[in-house]
């Protein structure tokens, strides 16, 4: 794991994985066993499970970017108002990952018993 990588190429190159993972299972024949798509949504449960603390990451630097009054809106909206919606937003959106992360969990662990037919 390289970590001198820029945060936001690192987070694009996540983002274009997703991408390409979707473009390449749009083909039904991508998986060839059941196996194979528990390992894979597996890796995705994974990637849920993490994705909270890079949003909570994220917003700790954008908050100490406000703190060091750093924060201007190009849009003469007040910055502490933008911050608040900004907060709220990522709060029901780290909320939200925690029940997909659930769901996901739930599925997993279901596949983890299936196996193709020999």
């Amino acid at each position: 794991m390289n970590l001198d990588r820029d945060p936001i190429a690192i987070a694009q190159a996540a983002a274009n994985e997703i991408r390409a993972f979707n473009q390449r299972t749009i083909d039904t024949q991508a998986f060839e066993q059941p196996a194979d798509v528990y390992r894979a949504t597996d890796a995705l449960l994974e990637l849920v499970q993490h994705m909270p603390k890079a949003i909570e990451q994220a917003w700790k630097r954008l908050r100490e970017m406000e703190q060091d009054d750093a924060i201007r809106m190009d849009n003469s909206a007040d910055v502490h108002d933008a911050m608040e919606k900004v907060r709220m937003h990522l709060n029901e959106a780290r909320r939200d990952l925690g029940y997909s992360w659930g769901h996901l969990n739930n599925a997993v662990q279901t596949m983890s018993h299936m196996g193709g037919q020999w």
